[in-house]
């Protein structure tokens, strides 16, 4: 164990010296940053941020009064009276009229009661742009959960693949050394090829670990990193009781769905006010003349204005059934939250008890390890090389692989649990 352990230190060790020779070093902390900022969901879920952000804007304007510019020329030969449309300025033009004419116009309208419904617009939108921050923490915790499982597979299948070829070459020296008849030939063949095929194996699942990660960064496959950190088992120092605690109050879901069930209130409120009249204040300025340079001169030009107010008051069979649908709607989305709290709550339960279960199981395994490894030491530099050394030899690199498979576990169990209660442990 020892000798492997100087093993991996030193290839821990020589991991800078390859990033000079082109090669970008990475630790679990600059992995996450990468995959975080180069997430295609993240990205997008960013570009909703500004979408709602200008929505918010939009919000605001219909509180504003609403200006408009026009300017018309107009030829007509009229038999009887005509109406121009609300595109070409809503007039009414007498048969008496010259055959051209001009006009320019001013207008304003000013919303004074609406009922509420541009109060709770914006305070929909204002609501909708904190949950589109939320949803973007929610995408950052799903890239930095999937960069933390592609670094820590990637230690293992490095790790594992560096066990393996340590025992295989032992194997084979102490193979070559043994003293055996036919089938102790045999068996000490079968024996070197498991261990054998269990090495390449893992040099293959070291690299598609690699590709992985590569894939999880969004990286191109010719990529040249190399990683840096330490493969151990990462103590859960705090209760499932405290990780329930956290997540209630950081989780991005469930922040979100406060914000979902805040927009279902809005919604209700949102029909209820069509029961409620608006009232506008209008005013226009006109000026016509049917020569263009008459528009200058105050005698030959003609002017309008005028100012209303506006009540309108809605008459809709449709009204209740509106609010009936909303207030569904609301009850629909509380059992949704009471569900996925549910959810969260037996998410951090599992998780937390993974996490110890494989901590103590990885721990009881690398005594174990350890043990049985100075115990073989010690019969190697007693006794002569057998068939019985070689057979433990093959256990001891079997037990080896569940230590590390143990701590494997265990760290992704614990990066389950960071994910599920929306905070990192403490480090």
């Amino acid at each position: 164990m020892k000798l492997l352990a100087a093993a991996l230190a030193l290839a821990a060790l020589a991991a800078p010296a390859l990033a000079q020779n082109g090669k970008d070093v990475l630790t679990l902390h600059d992995a996450i940053a990468l995959a975080v900022k180069n997430s295609p969901a993240a990205l997008a879920a960013e570009q909703d941020i500004i979408i709602a952000r200008q929505r918010v804007h939009e919000a605001r304007f219909m509180a504003l009064p609403q200006f408009a510019l026009s300017a018309s020329l107009n030829r007509a030969n009229l038999e009887y009276p005509a109406v121009l449309g609300g595109d070409l300025g809503d007039r009414f033009i007498y048969p008496s009229s010259s055959d051209s004419f001009y006009s320019l116009r001013a207008q304003a309208l000013q919303p004074l009661y609406t009922g509420g419904r541009n109060t709770n617009t914006l305070k929909l939108a204002k609501t909708a742009h904190n949950q589109a921050k939320v949803n973007f923490e929610t995408v950052r915790a799903d890239a930095a959960l999937a960069a933390k499982k592609a670094f820590y597979a990637l230690l293992y299948q490095r790790s594992l693949n560096a066990s393996f070829s340590y025992w295989a070459g032992r194997a084979r020296d102490l193979a070559a050394a043994v003293r055996k008849d036919a089938f102790e030939a045999l068996e000490a063949d079968l024996l070197l090829s498991g261990i054998g095929d269990r090495s390449r194996l893992a040099g293959r699942g070291e690299e598609a670990a690699l590709t992985e990660l590569l894939r999880v960064l969004n990286k191109e496959p010719g990529y040249r990193t190399e990683i840096v950190g330490e493969f151990s088992a990462l103590p859960v120092e705090s209760a499932a009781a405290s990780s329930l605690v956290t997540a209630m109050e950081t989780r991005s879901e469930l922040k979100s769905e406060l914000y979902k069930a805040q927009m279902e209130d809005i919604a209700v409120k949102m029909a209820l006010v069509r029961r409620y009249p608006t009232i506008y204040l209008g005013a226009s300025y006109d000026v016509s003349a049917y020569r263009f340079s008459s528009l200058a001169e105050e005698e030959e030009r003609s002017r309008n204005w005028l100012a209303s107010v506006s009540v309108h008051f809605p008459l809709s069979y449709d009204i209740w059934t509106q609010v009936q649908q909303r207030k569904a709607q609301r009850r629909q989305g509380e059992l949704k939250r009471s569900e996925l709290q549910d959810r969260v709550r037996f998410e951090i339960v599992l998780a937390h008890k993974e996490a110890v279960f494989w901590q103590i199981e990885a721990e009881k395994l690398r005594a174990e390890s350890e043990r049985t490894r100075e115990a073989y030491d010690a019969a190697s530099r007693g006794g002569r090389p057998s068939m019985p050394a070689l057979r433990a030899l093959c256990a001891l690199c079997s037990l080896e692989a569940k230590h590390l498979e143990a701590v494997y576990n265990q760290l992704v169990a614990r990066s389950r649990l960071e994910w599920a209660q929306g905070r990192d442990f403490a480090r």
